[in-house]
C-alpha cells in the first residue's frame, strides 16, 4: 500500500456544483503541493485546514480548494488530500489526468476503504455497513446500515472475539500444564462461551426482519373480480399506477407497485381477482394471484360491503387464514352486508386507508425493526450460524469430553467470527467485498 492513489470521490455521470478528487498514500500531500498553489497555505500545509487555492497544469489553471488529513487520523489511516474543484465532467478529470502524471495510479473499485480496513481503522463488517448505506433504498435499510458502518450491529461479536480468546488461552494453558494453573480457570472460559452464544443468538434472531429491511415487505391484494383491488393500490401508493374499471377481471396479471410508509418499505402486490371460469388468460393470472399469496408477508383480504358474502370469498378465506392477513370491508359509502372484524375503507375516497397502514406497520413489526440492529448480510448468517454450532458443541462438551475436543470447537467458533470481523477471512472474500464498491470509496 506504498503507491498513492486517486479518484473521483463524487458522480461524474452529469455536471454538479463540485466534484471531489480524494488522494491517499505517502505521497499524497507532496503531490497535491506540486500541482496546488495558495498564498495561504504554508508548507507542510496544516491538516484538516481547506485552502483556497489553484491547481496549475501545463493547459489550464482551474480555482479550487484543497484539504489536507495526516495519517493515522484520516479515513484511510494513510495521508489523504482532496481537491475540491468545479464540478464539470472536462476539469474534473483534466485534475485527475494532472495527479496521475504527477505519480499517482487510478484507485480500484473499493480501495479507499479495503485501505482503511487493512490499517484498522474499521472491521470488514463495518465496510460492509458502509456499501448497505449507499445501496439502502429506505428509512429503515440507512438506518440499520448505520447501525452496522458505525460497529453498534457488531460490537458484542468483538468483545466475543476477545472473550474466546482468552477463554482459550486459559484451556490451553490449563492443557498445557495441568498442575501449574488455577482451579477457577474453566468457569471463567465456560462463560465467554456462554456469553458469547447469548449474542449470537441475539443477531441470529433478528435476521429474520433482513428481508424486511433490505428488500421491503411484500404485501398481496387479493380478493373476488371487481371488489376495488387496483382502487387500493392506487390509495395505498397514492397514484393512478392500476387501471381501474367496473368490468370484472380487467387486472390479468400481478401488478407490483411499491411505496415507504413510516420508514418501512412496502411492495404491494395487485393480483387478478380469485375466480373459478375465465378465458386462459385470466385463468393464467389467477394461478399468478394464488402464488403471490403463498410468497406474500401479509395479505390484505378486500371484500365488497355492497354485496353479500359469496362461496369465492369463503374460498379465498381458506387461502389466507393462516398467513398474516387484514381483513378489509370496502366501499363504505355503499355499506349494506358488514363483515365482522373487517376494516372499513373507501378506496375511491380514501377512507380508512391510514388504519390499514398502520395495521401494516404492525404486522410487519415495525418497532422490533427500528428498535434493534437487525443481521441482513448472508455471508454474515451463514458465519454466525456455524459459529453458533461449534459453540453449543464446546457448551455441550465442556463437562465431559477432553479439553482438547472443546478448544477445537472454540477454536472455530473464533475462525467463523473472525469472517465478519475480518480478523481471519480470506483474501478472495475481502476482494469479493471491496469490488462491490464503486471507485472513489
Amino acid at each position: 500500500m506504498s503507491d498513492t492513489i486517486v479518484a473521483v470521490a463524487t458522480s461524474l455521470a452529469s455536471s454538479s456544483a463540485i466534484n471531489i478528487i480524494k488522494i491517499s498514500g505517502e505521497d499524497a500531500f507532496a503531490l497535491v503541493q506540486s500541482i496546488f498553489f495558495s498564498s495561504k497555505m504554508p508548507s507542510p500545509p496544516l491538516p484538516n485546514v481547506m485552502y483556497l487555492g489553484r491547481v496549475q497544469g501545463e493547459n489550464f489553471c482551474e480555482r479550487a480548494f484543497a484539504v489536507f488529513f495526516r495519517a493515522p487520523h484520516s479515513y484511510t489511516g494513510e495521508d489523504v488530500a482532496e481537491i475540491h474543484c468545479h464540478g464539470g465532467i472536462g476539469v474534473t478529470q483534466a485534475v485527475v489526468r494532472l495527479v496521475r502524471e504527477n505519480g499517482a495510479r487510478p484507485a480500484q473499485a473499493g480501495e479507499f476503504t479495503r485501505r482503511a480496513f487493512l490499517n484498522g481503522k474499521l472491521t470488514l463488517a463495518e465496510a460492509e455497513g458502509l456499501l448497505d448505506v449507499i445501496n439502502a433504498e429506505s428509512e429503515s435499510a440507512i438506518r440499520n446500515a448505520y447501525r452496522l458502518a458505525d460497529g453498534e450491529l457488531t460490537k458484542g461479536l468483538v468483545e466475543s472475539e476477545k472473550r474466546l480468546t482468552e477463554g482459550m488461552a486459559m484451556l490451553e494453558v490449563k492443557l498445557d500444564y495441568p498442575e501449574e494453573t488455577e482451579e477457577d480457570t474453566f468457569p471463567q472460559a465456560k462463560e465467554a462461551l456462554r456469553f458469547s452464544l447469548q449474542e449470537v443468538d441475539k443477531l441470529l434472531a433478528s435476521a429474520s426482519y433482513a428481508k424486511t429491511v433490505r428488500l421491503g415487505a411484500d404485501i398481496a391484494i387479493i380478493g373476488v373480480p371487481n371488489v376495488g383491488k387496483s382502487t387500493l393500490l392506487n390509495a395505498l401508493v397514492q397514484s393512478d399506477r392500476a387501471i381501474v374499471s367496473d368490468i370484472a377481471g380487467t387486472t390479468r396479471d400481478v401488478l407490483c407497485e411499491s411505496m415507504e410508509a413510516d420508514g418501512i418499505r412496502f411492495n404491494f402486490l395487485d393480483t387478478a381477482g380469485i375466480r373459478e371460469g375465465g378465458d386462459v388468460i385470466e385463468k393464467i393470472g389467477v394461478e399468478r394471484s394464488k402464488k403471490a399469496v403463498e410468497s406474500a408477508d401479509v395479505i390484505l383480504f378486500l371484500t365488497d360491503l355492497s354485496t353479500p358474502e359469496t362461496a369465492e370469498e369463503r374460498e379465498i378465506f381458506e387461502l389466507v387464514r393462516n398467513k398474516k392477513y387484514i381483513l378489509i370491508g370496502n366501499k363504505l359509502d355503499k355499506k349494506e352486508y358488514p363483515r365482522t372484524g373487517a376494516v372499513q375503507i373507501s378506496a375511491k375516497t380514501g377512507e380508512g386507508i391510514h388504519t390499514v397502514l398502520e395495521k401494516l406497520l404492525a404486522l410487519v413489526n415495525r418497532d422490533a425493526v427500528y428498535s434493534q440492529g437487525i443481521l441482513t448480510n448472508e455471508r454474515h448468517i451463514a458465519a454466525l450460524s456455524e459459529c453458533k454450532r461449534h459453540l453449543q458443541a464446546a457448551l455441550a462438551g465442556f463437562d465431559g469430553l477432553p479439553a482438547e475436543c472443546v478448544l477445537s470447537d472454540v477454536r472455530s467458533a473464533l475462525d467463523s467470527l473472525g469472517q465478519i470481523t475480518g480478523s481471519n477471512v480470506s483474501d478472495a472474500v475481502v476482494d469479493s467485498v471491496f469490488s462491490q464498491f464503486c471507485v472513489g470509496k
